[in-house]
């Protein structure tokens, strides 16, 4: 990514009602808002377009948020990655660059998360 290139953003959760409240919440950041429901979606829309970040949920049809997001993070090595759930999982199973954002996450710890990246708009 270029430094005048703006951020990509991919949220996946199987809850219409989460991806609908995280595009309201962040509809004034600048960058492409892209949503999927299911991780092999986000896998396909990923070989389209590149995301610059990623929030995935944990519990996802077809494959977990983790194993998503280690896929992702496998093509795009500097992908910020989130992961959105109701419940910490074991420390054991938490790769290093993938940030836990318990749900509900306050708007302010979101915000804060989406704007510590590479992608992040300077």
């Amino acid at each position: 990514m270029t430094v005048d290139a703006l951020p990509s953003y991919l949220f996946v959760d199987e809850d219409p009602l989460q991806l609908s409240a995280l595009r309201r919440l962040l509809r004034d950041m600048p960058g492409t808002k892209r949503v999927a429901t299911s991780g092999e979606e986000a896998l396909r829309m990923a070989e389209e377009e590149a995301p610059s970040v990623v929030i995935a949920a944990y519990i996802l049809p077809g494959m977990d948020g983790l194993s998503l997001l280690a896929a992702l993070r496998a093509r795009t090595p500097h992908l910020l990655c989130g992961l959105h759930t109701t419940q910490f999982p074991s420390r054991d199973i938490i790769p290093p660059h993938v940030t836990v954002l318990l749900k509900p996450c306050p708007p302010e710890r979101l915000r804060a998360f989406l704007m510590s990246g590479p992608a992040a708009p300077k």
